[in-house]
């Protein structure tokens, strides 16, 4: 009898563990197939400003429909001896809630300018949590210590704050 219950315990166990990710699947792919509905439509609002920080000066992109921002980007360079790396981060919002992010790392040799390698993630969320990640190259996910939600909230925080700061800068002057 306890051999019984035990399968059936670990049967519900595996069962409940497997529909969970049955269902994280389920919502990345309704955010993939959003990202291309936004991808597509190039019908919005764009915007672009720089902003010297540190030494570097950062890149920000973002999009709106109507008065909601859907997508922002931020990118800058770093000298890195022979080396040029081009930090980028990327959200993509749905009722100003990020849904999908992008962080890279692009290395490019500065004799020739050509990319030798870098680092990429995608995550997708939901409920302001990663349900879902891929990487490729070497980088910050190989570290153990990542902390991965935390970064991508305290970025998603600060972008936002800087993105409407200038948005709302730039509707006072129309």
């Amino acid at each position: 009898m306890k051999l019984k219950f035990s399968f059936l315990l670990l049967l519900l166990i595996f069962g409940i563990s497997f529909s969970q990710s049955k269902t994280d699947l389920a919502a990345a792919d309704k955010i993939n197939k959003y990202a291309d509905r936004i991808d597509k439509d190039s019908s919005r609002a764009k915007y672009t400003f720089e902003i010297p920080v540190k030494g570097k000066l950062i890149r920000y992109e973002y999009e709106k429909e109507g008065n909601e921002i859907i997508k922002m980007t931020r990118k800058w360079d770093e000298n890195n001896g022979k080396y040029t790396d081009t930090y980028s981060d990327y959200f993509l919002l749905k009722n100003e809630a990020k849904v999908l992010a992008l962080q890279s790392i692009t290395y490019k040799n500065k004799s020739d300018a050509t990319d030798i390698g870098g680092w990429n993630c995608k995550f997708w969320i939901k409920n302001d949590r990663v349900i879902n990640m891929t990487s490729l190259g070497h980088g910050k996910t190989e570290r153990d210590d990542w902390d991965y939600e935390l970064e991508l909230k305290e970025n998603f925080s600060y972008m936002l704050k800087t993105v409407k700061n200038f948005d709302q800068k730039l509707s006072q002057k129309k």
